[in-house]
């Protein structure tokens, strides 16, 4: 991908008057920087020659108080820069993350989240820091290097053109190792990410490795990832150094050269000992302006990666988002309907093919079909979290495409079998579905899950935090926890993706007759392999193939679907032997 670092300086242009202070101060130093070295000229020339203390004294008073002013320039210019770094910091980030947040959910399956976290804190702290301080400086750098040149070649033109043909030397360097320092460092920032994905992944993950024993083996694996990246680091530094050396090298040579060439001038008459301090005292500046543009060009080498890797990213358009023709719509019925839906993640591996089928408005329906047939991608195309890649669907007769996504989502509240809370209180997980609900609706909506009993006997009640991925709960109660956020919207269309998995039968049947009684002018999804549950619902939706949907009762499936009886097959020969052991019973008594 090609650098693109010029569509960042936008983030300049909202701080420009900011940016003008900074370079007029910058500019201000400038004529400030020359002086010092001219007195120096004047001391040695003037005071020095003729024995004046008076004239010394003067020279050594204006000198230090150019010092101090350059000095306080300097410092308040620092700041304002720092100020201007921060801001533009923050709104890459801001722009980056929201950019992130509206990219589709295929995106983040594909990606790693210690990438993303890389992406946010090191590489944005990378182009922030270059735009708003090493381009500003070398707009700076320029008029010193004139200037310095113009007082050289006023003081002797015969060295300051010897100079000036020396001065194309000191790109050498920058130019040759500009190339591996630009590989070097795509190396190290992928072997840094890969660290913090490894972070990210044994923290999220601790409970699993606590459980298998496995600290010594993360260990190992985290030392290895760490040694890797320092590797890549310890080839920057030494390229670095090598670099630093060579430039360093490069730079005492040009400066022999001119000291060389000047004392010949003194001795020969060309000039005087103070014009030499002078020019020498210059040349240094200069020398240093000149490692400065180099160091420019290293940075730029360098920082064209991170560059390269926010753009790559904010040049990714959402693929789901609003049609233009899109409006805001409240759902009245709520009847879904599937028209030849076709769909697959990838070319080649097609999980729905042509299915057609209609859930009436307000119908109590489950979802039902083995592990890994669609099911969970059927909600998802309903919510569009992925987009169908052929045929329509509707609600209430309107394509989906056609809604707004955020008027959508308002309104169809979803719960998944990883109920995915906060490291928050209860009471902030649950409102996290309905942010300004009312202290009572969030009562409500727990008991409706059947949460309140046992959050009221946690020790701060709903104020309780859970911890890291909910780890202070069980899992039942965690899944208890994310169906009161979802309730507590009081959405048109209600799903229950396995949501229930790790809530006893008793309790499951609670929440159900719960939400039924709640719900009665809503349509409600649920996806569960418990005929306990599927038995509740109105009717079953059994995807029985990729291309085929069987509608019907629970029993009326039972009785002609083979495949949906093997379904619940273990269930019903349970339930059957139980029953037959009450029976037996009865008889003995």
């Amino acid at each position: 991908m090609k650098w693109k670092w010029v569509q960042f300086n936008k983030y300049l242009y909202k701080y420009w008057k900011l940016q003008v202070g900074v370079i007029i101060l910058g500019v201000i130093t400038v004529p400030l920087s020359l002086v010092n070295p001219y007195l120096t000229k004047l001391v040695i020339d003037k005071a020095y020659g003729n024995k004046d203390l008076k004239l010394f004294l003067i020279l050594a008073v204006i000198g230090g108080s150019i010092f101090v002013f350059n000095g306080l320039i300097n410092s308040f210019r620092d700041y304002r820069s720092r100020r201007i770094n921060r801001h533009v910091h923050f709104d890459i980030t801001k722009d980056l993350f929201r950019h992130l947040q509206f990219l589709p959910l295929s995106f983040f399956n594909d990606r790693s989240t210690g990438e993303h976290i890389y992406r946010i804190s090191a590489d944005v702290g990378s182009v922030s820091n270059f735009i708003c301080n090493t381009i500003p400086e070398i707009v700076i750098l320029f008029p010193r290097l004139l200037f310095i040149l113009l007082v050289v070649f006023y003081l002797n033109w015969k060295l300051a053109l010897f100079t000036t043909l020396l001065v194309p030397l000191g790109y050498v360097h920058p130019y040759f190792f500009g190339k591996w320092f630009r590989e070097i460092t795509r190396c190290m920032i992928e072997k840094s990410q890969g660290v913090f994905k490894g972070l990210h992944e044994v923290f999220s993950h601790i409970y699993l490795v606590k459980a298998l024993g496995k600290e010594d083996y993360e260990i190992k694996r985290f030392e290895e990832a760490l040694v890797k990246s320092m590797n890549f680091e310890l080839k920057n530094a030494k390229l670095s150094s090598i670099s630093n050396f060579l430039s360093s090298v490069l730079n005492k040579v040009l400066s022999g050269f001119i000291a060389l060439y000047g004392g010949y001038l003194v001795i020969k008459g060309g000039m005087t000992l103070g014009s030499l301090t002078a020019i020498m005292i210059y040349l240094t500046q200069l020398i240093g302006i000149l490692k400065s543009i180099g160091e420019f060009y290293r940075n730029v080498t360098i920082n064209s990666v991170s560059f390269s890797r926010i753009s790559e990213i904010m040049d990714i358009k959402p693929s789901i988002c609003d049609a233009e023709e899109a409006v805001s719509y409240r759902i009245k019925k709520g009847k879904i309907e599937f028209k030849d839906v076709s769909f697959g993640y990838e070319k080649d591996n097609v999980i729905l093919k042509g299915i057609n089928f209609l859930i009436e408005p307000a119908a109590k329906i489950a979802l039902v079909g083995l592990s890994g047939c669609g099911k969970t991608t059927i909600l998802s195309l309903i919510l569009r979290l992925y987009e169908e890649a052929e045929g329509i669907i509707t609600i209430d007769g309107i394509d989906i495409r056609k809604i707004k996504l955020e008027s959508l989502k308002s309104q169809i509240g979803i719960a998944l079998q990883e109920p995915f809370l906060w490291n928050d209180t209860v009471a902030n997980n649950i409102l996290y579905g309905a942010e300004y609900a009312a202290y009572e609706d969030m009562i409500k909506s727990a008991k409706v899950a059947e949460a309140h009993d046992f959050v009221m006997n946690l020790p701060k009640q709903y104020d309780t935090a859970i911890g890291e991925m909910a780890c202070k709960l069980s899992e039942g109660q965690k899944q208890r926890i994310a169906i009161a956020r979802t309730v507590i919207k009081r959405p048109k269309t209600l799903i229950l993706d396995e949501a229930m998995s790790s809530i006893d039968s008793e309790t499951e049947d609670k929440v159900i007759d719960n939400i039924l009684r709640d719900f009665k002018n809503s349509t409600v999804i649920v996806v569960s392999h418990r005929s306990s549950v599927v038995k509740k619902m109105d009717l079953v939706y059994f995807l029985e193939s990729l291309h085929h949907m069987e509608v019907g009762t629970h029993q009326a499936l039972i009785e002609r679907n083979l495949k949906y009886r093997e379904l619940f097959a273990s269930q019903i020969e349970k339930k059957e032997g139980i029953l037959n052991r009450e029976i037996k019973g009865a008889r003995v008594i």
